[in-house]
């Protein structure tokens, strides 16, 4: 067959393939690159905190599923007080019945399900200061408790059998006077928070205190897993209105190639054990992952797009910051390992 080209031939068709070789070379490296630049933003997104202004227009508000919270919680988060005095409210949860389910002030004043737990002449003001903020309840316990800095200040005695309401609107920034809004200007946060995380239980004093411990800017939330309900990661997409933004609070980590370590062998149990969280019961004799929904024809080997990212939100909303990326094992191996997905009742039908 070479015999029959022309030497001419020759050069033009081995050019050719040096530069299809060059240029699936390049795809490549761009499509690494793509992945890792949306993974360095992702992870920078995470440590970003939030600043409020002073006015009623300043805050976020949303209206996300609460059955998991319905019988025990705990609020938790970092928040840097900047006005004085009190009714400076940072977080709030209000129901078409009760616009006050829970209320937090940043001054030391708690209430959920109607009853307060008042703490305000025990914490001393402190304004331009990082704090560890934690209020825990339960259905069983009936204790709605205000813990600072670790240290748990004191607690109240909810109505027995009373359980959190589910049609409300969550608002940080302020608080409800009506259903989902009724904001005033005097009771603005005007402050700072970062890691705001809600928990499906109730955490234990030692719990508090190995968080408040631990600092900012680690990661020790995320042991919780499914436990952590509402992420501050997901609060952080959420639109802001008037005068809120994302702040750098000091905890951004640097991912160059120099500070990354070589996996261990037990970060390789590590992984091996999280995959396996990550199984389904068999069907018909089959084992699968959740996460091998993205192993479809409809999303294998196909690019990010607007119309995949839509039609995969609720399961992955922090795919939008992946767009231009391509859905390859890579790709599938982070989000199994740092990601929820969807569950295996998803699977079901």
């Amino acid at each position: 067959f070479v015999g029959e080209l022309t030497i001419e031939q020759l050069l033009t068709m081995l050019i050719t393939l040096s530069l299809l070789l060059l240029l699936g070379t390049l795809a490549t490296t761009t499509a690494d690159s793509t992945f890792d630049d949306a993974e360095q933003r992702l992870v920078e997104r995470r440590y970003r905190g939030l600043k409020f202004g002073t006015t009623a227009q300043d805050y976020v508000l949303l209206k996300p599923r609460m059955e998991p919270l319905d019988e025990s919680y705990s609020l938790c988060g970092w928040l840097k007080k900047i006005r004085p005095g009190s009714i400076k409210w940072w977080f709030a949860y209000g129901t078409s019945s009760n616009n006050e389910e829970i209320r937090s002030e940043d001054a030391g004043y708690f209430q959920t399900l109607r009853t307060g737990v008042n703490m305000r002449s025990t914490v001393t003001e402190q304004l331009g200061i990082w704090r560890h903020v934690c209020y825990t309840w339960s259905l069983t316990t009936r204790a709605a408790s205000v813990y600072f800095d670790g240290i748990l200040l004191g607690s109240g005695t909810t109505t027995s059998g009373k359980k959190l309401g589910l049609d409300g609107y969550v608002v940080l920034g302020n608080e409800f006077d009506s259903y989902g809004g009724g904001f005033q200007d005097v009771k603005a946060f005007g402050g700072e928070l970062f890691k705001v995380n809600v928990f499906d239980k109730e955490l234990e004093t030692a719990e508090v205190k190995e968080m408040t411990d631990a600092g900012r800017c680690s990661d020790l939330e995320e042991k919780y897993g499914r436990s952590r309900y509402l992420k501050w990661e997901d609060l952080l997409l959420e639109e802001k209105s008037g005068n809120v933004s994302e702040i750098d609070v000091g905890c951004t980590p640097e991912l160059t190639e120099e500070n990354e370590e070589e996996p261990t062998e037990e970060d390789g149990e590590e992984e091996t054990n999280i995959t396996e969280e990550c199984e389904c019961e068999q069907k018909n004799g089959t084992a699968f992952s959740r996460w091998d929904l993205l192993r479809g024809d409809k999303f294998f080997n196909k690019t990010v797009s607007v119309e995949l990212v839509e039609e995969l939100k609720q399961a992955w909303d922090i795919l939008n910051d992946f767009e231009g990326a391509t859905v390859t094992e890579r790709f599938i191996r982070h989000f199994k390992l740092f990601h929820n997905g969807k569950t295996c009742d998803d699977f079901s039908s």
